[in-house]
């Protein structure tokens, strides 16, 4: 059964995840950071766009909470290496 108040709580916790992962990248697109070269800086704002992007491009109702309250079915976008 679809019940509206879990989906808000799974986009709320989507959210924060995506937040979280986009503060802990910061550092890799500042103007000073040292990059070995331009398609590794470009990689890591390609990477911070698809996190910017993630709760567009995902079904919601595809993303269920375990029998521990923590939310499955998310692939996040891979971080670069």
């Amino acid at each position: 059964m679809n019940n509206p108040d879990h989906d808000i709580l799974k986009w709320d916790l989507i959210r924060i995840q995506r937040n979280k992962l986009l503060r802990k990248t910061d550092i890799y697109v500042l103007p000073d950071f040292p990059h070995a070269d331009d398609t590794i800086k470009n990689d890591w704002l390609t990477y911070r766009q698809k996190l910017r992007d993630f709760p567009s491009s995902i079904d919601i109702s595809t993303i269920l909470f375990d029998e521990e309250g923590v939310l499955t079915g998310i692939n996040w976008p891979t971080q670069p290496s």
